[in-house]
């Protein structure tokens, strides 16, 4: 009896210390952050622009521990990638495995399928040395039949079942729907998305989305509207983190032009900052509405002036339908039939009566809940 005790208290407290590794709530994840700018100022920054983890790639071993330490002071987790640990883990892994501000391991970013053995590996190591560590791969989106080949598979969600085979808690994605002018490259985003829910209602892991807040080539300057559409949209199909790309401005590349990111080079913030701190601020309460729900259902409707994703979806006991403006640029107003059972729900997550219509501006959501 009293060794049985002992072992319900102990995997009491391994459930405990396995999700004192997460961080609280719905993950909205900066990416990336240079290794030069590991200190104070900047991750209190990232914590008051509304994140709760952050994506590192520290260049050397000191680097990792500097990290996490400074991270931890500020709230925040840590999905860490360095070449030390992909190459020699049973070097690092067993000094940071106990830190409290780790949280997953990243494997890989767009991955093609010739590393998928190598990586599968690479987690079983990881595994093998931190048995309750979590590991994360985030994959290429479905951009048409050049990149599948590229890749090296006939059909994306070939792709998606491949990776979703190694272990980790979530499939990750992304792709970057809004383009200059206005323009949505839709049909490939919803092919995406269709897939990437199809295969995480399969295996029962949530995934996550990425968000793109750094301007560069067809990619205009994100505004609000651009942000929501991406959030939302993301959170109407039934994302369980949002990631965004890139927190600071990468270095131009020949093929890409990066400019302008919520920080930028010089290490001071940039326009965007303002931009995605007011976005955060609004996500926050309305993800916690989509944690742990679970969508039911996902439909495209014409409106007069528009086009709308309705996504009806439930958590709790209760019934709720959403509805997204696909525009990156227009309103589109959405016209309800009210009745004794319905109410709306505000980004406060406030209930108040329902009218006949509503005009959705650029990317925003509706929210009602069956009472």
């Amino acid at each position: 009896m009293k060794a049985r005790l002992i072992l319900i208290l102990l995997s009491i407290l391994h459930l405990h210390i396995t999700k004192a590794s997460e961080p609280q709530g719905f993950p909205i994840i900066a990416d990336i952050l240079p290794t030069e700018l590991y200190d104070h100022t900047r991750f209190n920054d990232i914590r008051k622009a509304g994140f709760n983890a952050i994506m590192v790639w520290p260049k050397s071993t000191p680097n990792i521990y500097k990290a996490l330490n400074v991270a931890e002071a500020h709230g925040l987790k840590v999905l860490i990638f360095n070449v030390e640990i992909e190459k020699r883990p049973e070097t690092i892994v067993p000094s940071i495995k106990n830190h409290p501000a780790l949280w997953q391991y990243i494997l890989a970013d767009e991955p093609k399928m010739k590393r998928w053995q190598e990586l599968q590996d690479l987690q079983k190591r990881i595994s093998r040395l931190h048995p309750d560590g979590q590991c994360y791969i985030n994959l290429f989106p479905n951009a048409g039949q050049w990149l599948l080949d590229d890749i090296g598979v006939k059909k994306y969600p070939e792709y998606v079942k491949a990776f979703s085979k190694i272990e980790q808690p979530q499939i990750s994605y992304d792709f970057y729907p809004v383009r200059k002018g206005g323009k949505v490259a839709g049909s490939q985003w919803y092919a995406t998305l269709d897939d990437i829910r199809s295969e995480s209602q399969r295996t029962g892991k949530p995934f996550w989305a990425y968000v793109l807040c750094v301007p560069h080539g067809v990619y205009p300057m994100p505004t609000l509207a651009h942000l929501r559409l991406q959030c939302y949209v993301n959170l109407a199909y039934g994302a369980q983190g949002i990631s965004y790309f890139s927190y600071a401005t990468p270095k131009p590349t020949k093929n890409f032009d990066f400019h302008d990111g919520p920080l930028l080079r010089n290490g001071k913030k940039g326009k965007t900052y303002k931009t995605v701190k007011k976005m955060n601020a609004e996500l926050k309460p309305v993800a916690s509405l989509f944690w742990k729900s679970k969508v039911t259902g996902i439909e495209h409707r014409k409106c007069t002036n528009g086009e709308v994703v309705v996504s009806h979806f439930t958590k709790e006991g209760k019934s709720y339908t959403c509805y997204v403006n696909k525009s990156a640029d227009k309103d589109v107003t959405v016209n309800i039939r009210p009745n004794d059972h319905l109410v709306r729900i505000r980004k406060d997550m406030k209930a108040e009566l329902v009218k006949n219509a509503y005009i959705l501006g650029a990317g925003d959501i509706l929210i009602m809940r069956d009472k």
